[in-house]
């Protein structure tokens, strides 16, 4: 039996069903540009947002923790030098150079996020003039 044979058998409905099957299946394999239809992509980011829900959850819970540590310990850090600093505990220029940089990337991430810092603005200030006095008079 010939495909020919096998169309002139089929009604006009059973034609219509097939030609909508082939176009479907068609435009599924190839994506028109202009149109940028591909019925796969929206289905496969369905299919991933359903078995990746969760653990992007989790990633999002993990990402706040990690960034809230990440600003405890800049604190804490600008916190402890600033305390240090008043109790006349000798610093040298590496801890100078560290802490300095430590409160400059709080003070770029607190402008960037909104988010006030009174007392570590404070201490920051503190431990920054404390530095140019002590570097005016060579005694670090």
């Amino acid at each position: 039996m010939t495909i020919n044979d096998m169309l002139n058998r089929m009604t006009g409905g059973e034609l219509a069903g097939w030609a909508v099957v082939l176009l479907i299946l068609l435009m599924s394999l190839i994506e028109v540009s202009p149109l940028k239809l591909n019925p796969w992509d929206k289905l496969f980011a369905w299919f991933g947002r359903k078995i990746n829900g969760e653990t992007q959850k989790q990633l999002k819970e993990l990402q706040k923790q990690v960034s809230d540590l990440w600003i405890n310990a800049h604190r804490q850090s600008i916190l402890v030098f600033a305390r240090e600093c008043r109790d006349d505990v000798a610093h040298d220029r590496e801890e100078w150079n560290h802490i300095l940089s430590v409160a400059e990337e709080y003070s770029v991430y607190c402008k960037s996020h909104n988010i006030s810092n009174g007392v570590v603005k404070a201490d920051t200030e503190y431990v920054r003039n404390l530095y140019q006095e002590l570097s005016r008079d060579h005694k670090i």
